[in-house]
């Protein structure tokens, strides 16, 4: 249900932007220097380790590319090529050598090196072509606290590059990105709310797809463009995501202070509130409108309570993520968020706002009446 006057929710986007270290790995010293593999992390709101934005010892990728020159045809080099990290450096095993013959490489990678599942459940590595770096994976599974899954940009080293001899040798830095979306979902009381003291107990996302399949059909501008398909749905709360909250006694939810109803500037942050689901991992999807079949949506109980008053019931509403929209007001007619695109993260805000109905009273006064007469002989 819509509830316009008691509660108002609205969504801002956030996009994390940050990069790590290029990791290098020292050419082995032989003709035409061994090939090795650096990584650069682009538009990373959370890399492999979980809260940060850089790789971590025991993280791997799986590389692919291929040689070319005018001719003869392309020769594959990498095809499903495990490189590992150890802290330090990125190594495989049975080094591959620039090739002085040929005028460029072109590589392609994807962290981590297994990814997709069998319909026994077991871990299969994707079927990547290595002279175009497309693939579709098998079924993969959101479980919600997930490393994302990251695709690198096409990285093209021409032998002309760098003053020639394929930029002297030097270790390839593969771009990757995130090509999940990362959820934040928070509660806020408004203003009128002050003297109030409100509390959630309940929180939960239904009807989330978080099995799907990802294709990576082509590249623009070296870029992977990723899409997904989802096949099945599921239930996330409030310890699902990488950074778990904990509602099992009544959640105290903080004020904004600075809310206004009358709000016309989108994306903004409010000036309080408290997280209920952090850092949630998701399946990027497109949302599915309330009245349609298997709308995603919010389930919230909720209490406000007044002068310390412990009898107000708690009360249950259902929100749709179709509804939510990129302006803080009293209104939901600005721009929707509409779905969760691959390497985004999106901050959901839900205000509760009320008045309390107060009473005065007044007695309407006695109605004077003309005099009526009777004249007795």
């Amino acid at each position: 249900m819509r509830m316009k006057k008691i509660l108002m929710f609205a969504a801002v986007l956030a996009v994390g932007v940050s990069c790590a270290k290029i990791s290098q790995v020292a050419p082995v010293s032989n003709e035409g220097g061994q090939i090795g593999f650096g990584t650069w992390s682009a538009a990373l709101s959370r890399a492999r380790t979980q809260g940060t934005s850089t790789f971590a010892s025991g993280d791997d990728l799986a590389v692919y590319g291929y040689k070319d020159k005018s001719t003869p045809a392309p020769a594959t080099v990498f095809d499903d090529v495990v490189v590992s990290y150890d802290g330090s450096d990125w190594t495989y095993s049975t080094p591959r050598f620039w090739d002085s013959n040929y005028d460029k490489y072109v590589f392609y990678a994807i962290s981590p090196a297994v990814i997709g599942t069998q319909a026994d459940g077991s871990n299969s590595s994707t079927d990547v072509d290595p002279q175009d770096g497309t693939f579709v994976t098998r079924a993969i599974t959101f479980a919600g606290n997930d490393n994302d899954i990251l695709v690198a940009d096409e990285k093209t080293v021409n032998k002309t590059d760098g003053g020639g001899s394929f930029n002297g040798y030097a270790t390839v830095p593969l771009v990757f990105n995130h090509v999940a979306a990362k959820v934040d979902f928070k509660v806020k009381k408004a203003p009128s709310l002050h003297d109030a003291t409100v509390t959630v107990s309940a929180f939960e996302l239904s009807d989330i797809d978080n099995v799907g399949q990802l294709t990576v059909a082509s590249y623009s501008s070296t870029h992977p463009v990723p899409s997904w398909s989802g096949t099945a749905r599921t239930t996330y709360g409030p310890g699902s995501g990488v950074t778990p909250v904990s509602i099992a006694s009544p959640i105290t939810i903080a004020e904004d202070t600075g809310f206004s109803s009358s709000n016309t500037t989108a994306n903004t942050d409010p000036a309080g509130s408290t997280t209920l689901i952090n850092n949630l991992i998701v399946l990027p999807q497109t949302f599915r409108a309330s009245g349609g079949s298997n709308p995603q949506k919010i389930t919230l109980t909720y209490k406000i309570a007044v002068d310390g008053s412990a009898d107000t019931e708690f009360e249950d509403c259902v929100l749709y993520l179709y509804d939510f929209d990129n302006t803080d007001n009293a209104v939901q007619t600005d721009t929707k968020v509409a779905s969760w695109e691959p390497g985004k993260y999106y901050t959901f805000y839900i205000t509760i706002d009320a008045n309390k109905i107060d009473f005065s009273a007044s007695i309407t006064d006695w109605t004077a009446v003309s005099g009526y007469h009777y004249l007795a002989n």
